[in-house]
């Protein structure tokens, strides 16, 4: 599991708004596989200023909280987000330029739709919940309070 800690700035229904709180490193790193606080922040990226989760721990404004996700959820999203495009890229490229015996120009622009179409397919795919961040502990001085369990669907 990903973890990192974040801010309610807001709550609706079962969700809640965040901010995700910038830190320095602890020291307590996995040596093998890195960070898993800065994976989490980097992959909510610097784009926005807050962003919406799962709350099913009833967080409140101003709380500050743990947000997590699974790993195998964050890797599954990221090969659906880049592979997919990029396999469509290549199949255009190849069915173009197969289909109009090596023309460069045609080549090049079923690659263009290939990539398009893909960034289309990915647009209308429904999200998978067990992608989505969900809060999983209220945080009080640097103390977990209340935990909850993220559940995976496999």
């Amino acid at each position: 599991m990903i973890e990192t800690q974040a801010q309610v700035i807001r709550t609706e229904g079962t969700y809640a708004w965040i901010r995700i709180r910038p830190h320095s490193p602890c020291g307590n790193c996995d040596p093998e596989t890195g960070c898993k606080s800065v994976a989490i922040t980097r992959m909510f990226g610097q784009a926005q200023d807050s962003y919406r989760v799962s709350n099913p721990i009833a967080a409140q404004n101003n709380d500050l909280v743990m947000v997590a996700i699974a790993e195998d959820a964050l890797l599954k999203t990221a090969l659906w987000a880049y592979g997919l495009p990029m396999l469509l890229l290549l199949l255009g490229a190849g069915i173009a330029s197969y289909w109009f015996q090596h023309d460069e120009l045609a080549t090049l622009l079923g690659a263009g739709l290939g990539l398009f179409i893909g960034f289309l397919v990915l647009r209308h795919l429904p999200a998978s919940n067990a992608a989505e961040p969900t809060i999983i502990a209220k945080v009080q001085t640097g103390q977990v309070v209340k935990t909850c369990e993220l559940k995976r669907t496999h």
